[in-house]
């Protein structure tokens, strides 16, 4: 009882240092009993410069979490050497564009894939162990004019505004070394695979952003699929994420 009540004295009267203590201390134990464990504080990737650079782009720029951001940036930072172009499918308003491309180390061209007009309609792949579907159709949309204007301080990318696969053959011609999917469903993430996994060179990286989510289904039934009986296996990451390297 003691501890709590100092522990609200600190947080209403301490020092900015001590508030931020008080309150993670607060948030740890929490988590602990929930049989969680909170390792952020002793992890070195947000203290990367590029991590750092690209956090300053990205204040009220929707999208998906930081250490997923850093997972596609360390991705593209070890396959420098490989070449290609980059292909992102489902922007939004280019929160994860804007982390891969700080980091970038080579100067790649990268294709952005997107309707803007939110998901496409659920199938039946979609549906959960329970039989429910978590989201619908116009779910997620955003104005392309926002991801336009987020991105525009790059010179090196190509929006292609559309349905997936409707937009891919623009691309047909093109190699890639790396390929962001995150576009929730069955349907886009198994046409987006279909078509990105030919063109994707030895050596580059395929990434789901879906595949761990219990939301997402779908994607992760498209990626278990698609990769079934092929050389590459899957990599699930704790983000949620998964990734695969193209032999």
């Amino acid at each position: 009882m003691f501890r709590s009540i100092k522990e609200k004295l600190t947080i209403a009267f301490g020092s900015e240092q001590e508030k931020r203590q008080a309150r993670r201390g607060r948030v740890k134990r929490h988590v602990k009993r929930a049989g969680l464990h909170l390792y952020q504080d002793h992890m070195l990737w947000s203290s990367q410069p590029y991590y750092v650079k690209a956090k300053g782009r990205v204040k009220g720029v929707q999208g998906i979490p930081d250490p997923r951001c850093f997972v596609l940036q360390s991705c593209l930072r070890s396959i420098s050497e490989v070449q290609g172009d980059v292909a992102e499918c489902g922007v939004r308003q280019g929160r994860s564009t804007l982390f891969m491309l700080t980091a970038d180390l080579g100067k790649r061209h990268y294709h952005l894939f997107d309707s803007f007009e939110g998901l496409s309609k659920p199938s039946e792949e979609d549906r959960d162990g329970k039989g429910n579907v978590h989201w619908a159709a116009g779910d997620l949309g955003t104005d392309e004019a926002v991801a336009r204007k987020n991105l525009s301080g790059f010179d090196h990318i190509t929006f292609h505004v559309g349905w997936i696969p409707d937009t891919l053959p623009a691309v047909a011609d093109k190699k890639f070394a790396f390929v962001h999917i995150d576009v929730d469903l069955y349907e886009p993430t198994r046409d987006a695979l279909a078509f990105f996994y030919e063109r994707t060179v030895k050596g580059g990286m395929i990434v789901c952003d879906d595949y761990g989510s219990a939301k997402c289904p779908g994607a992760r039934k498209a990626f278990d699929e698609f990769f079934s009986g092929r050389k590459e296996t899957i990599i699930e990451l704790p983000t949620g994420q998964a990734l695969v390297s193209k032999r």
